[in-house]
């Protein structure tokens, strides 16, 4: 494999790696995706939303869990669940 390819598997699967937090930054960074979520957790419970959210992640992906990271980037979340394919 040639060093672009490399670098760019690598930067791909950390992006992958780290999918779940990427989301959670992506709705607190939009303010329409970031109302639409604080009413979901109004009308469910913030654990349903969140879980609801880290599952479609796996299934659209179609990825395998690899691990927990208690260092998420969004504060929206205090965990998640670290996925490879």
């Amino acid at each position: 494999m040639s060093k672009p390819n490399d670098y760019a598997e690598k930067i791909v699967r950390d992006f992958m790696r780290d999918i779940t937090d990427h989301i959670f930054c992506n709705i607190q960074n939009n303010e329409a995706l970031m109302r639409e979520y604080q009413t979901q957790i109004h009308q469910n419970s913030l654990v349903e939303v969140n879980t609801a959210i880290g599952k479609k992640v796996k299934e659209i992906f179609d990825l395998e869990n690899a691990g927990e990271s208690d260092t998420p980037k969004s504060w929206l979340i205090k965990s998640f669940t670290q996925h490879k394919k």
